[in-house]
């Protein structure tokens, strides 16, 4: 597969990526972990406009279900795991404007989305630590938290916990089911599958699925045989990335990276280019950037670029065509990668 890219912004420690539609636009979104601005780029004339100014600290950016250039974001989740008063904020845009209002405050929220069954949207938080102290403290564990939302999305009265003892819980991936959206989360205690109920009134599920400690995860049906494939990246901002595949009610490892990879933060999986894939990125060592596809039995890596290491990683499907957009944050750099050519 060969990509090429275009480099869309500078932004010291970029970190969080997404994107939202507006007056029938695509706006890739950008934000720094770090004190500084939120972008905005025009998928179409690359121009950009500012967000907003600060506070920084973001880790999650969630568009709103049928809301026109409406998102969730969080912000004043610093870096060394700062993160007492983070909080959520909603953004809109109105009469040319992006306009940014506090939604939630929620302390050490590090990933947070909006799931979907039954015609109810959920509310669901991953809290890194329950601590209350200014920096994290890796003794206290997190939870998952969620709750329903209304037509209108306005926040959440009540937040449940829906498990809890999960140490450093920093990883999130969702995936679209028929009907319903599920979420794969990732901690020192392994993986975990997490389904919203059947009615506003019911009981979520949480399964784990693996008990290895891990950072991140990603899930994608790799080599095509019909059961899906979590991509586990371990331990802890680990070096070690993996493929697991079920093997009855287990999941074993399939693949191993050959070599240690520092600090690996980045990862995705899905449909690229009509093929599935995993991508995947580290922010040490030489920060590379990488693609797993399936060939001739053979899971194989590709490596898209290096030097620039990515935080986070987002694809989008637009006009026909494929697109990725990497929040570099070590290189302090927005990017899109354009499909080519597929081998």
């Amino acid at each position: 597969m060969r990509l090429t890219k275009e480099h869309l912004c500078h932004l010291p420690f970029c970190y969080a990526v997404g994107a939202v539609k507006t007056e029938g636009r695509t706006k890739y979104i950008f934000a720094t972990d770090d004190s500084g601005p939120c972008y905005a780029i025009d998928a179409e004339t690359g121009e950009w406009e500012v967000v907003w100014e600060g506070p920084g600290g973001t880790m999650s950016i969630v568009p709103l279900p049928g809301r026109d250039g409406e998102f969730l974001a969080s912000q004043n989740f610093l870096p060394g795991f700062s993160a007492a008063r983070a909080r959520i904020v909603r953004v809109s845009r109105r009469l040319g404007r992006w306009q940014v209002e506090p939604w939630l405050e929620l302390p050490y929220v590090h990933r947070f989305d909006i799931l979907e069954r039954g015609g109810v949207f959920y509310f669901l938080g991953c809290i890194l630590s329950d601590t209350r102290e200014e920096r994290a403290q890796w003794d206290v564990p997190g939870t998952l938290t969620a709750a329903p939302l209304s037509p209108g999305f306005a926040p959440p009265d009540h937040l449940e916990t829906i498990a809890g003892g999960m140490f450093r819980n920093h990883g999130y991936c969702r995936v679209r089911r028929t009907g319903y959206t599920q979420a794969y989360t990732a901690c020192d205690q392994g993986v975990f599958q997490i389904t919203p109920p059947p009615a506003s009134s019911g009981l979520w599920e949480v399964r784990q699925l693996l008990d290895t400690p891990a950072s991140d995860v990603a899930v994608c049906d790799i080599d095509g045989d019909g059961q899906e494939e979590l991509a586990v990246i371990a331990p802890f901002h680990g070096d070690t990335f993996s493929i697991y595949h079920t093997a009855g009610s287990e999941y074993v490892e399939m693949y191993r990276y050959p070599k240690p990879l520092p600090f690996l933060h980045a990862v995705w999986g899905g449909t690229l280019g009509g093929r599935p894939a995993f991508l995947a990125g580290c922010r040490g060592g030489d920060r590379e950037f990488f693609r797993i596809g399936f060939s001739d039995g053979l899971l194989k890596p590709q490596i898209i670029e290096a030097g620039f290491g990515p935080s986070n990683v987002a694809v989008l499907s637009e006009q026909g065509r494929d697109v990725i957009l990497t929040a570099n944050r070590e290189s302090h750099e927005g990017a899109l990668f354009t499909i080519q050519e597929v081998e």
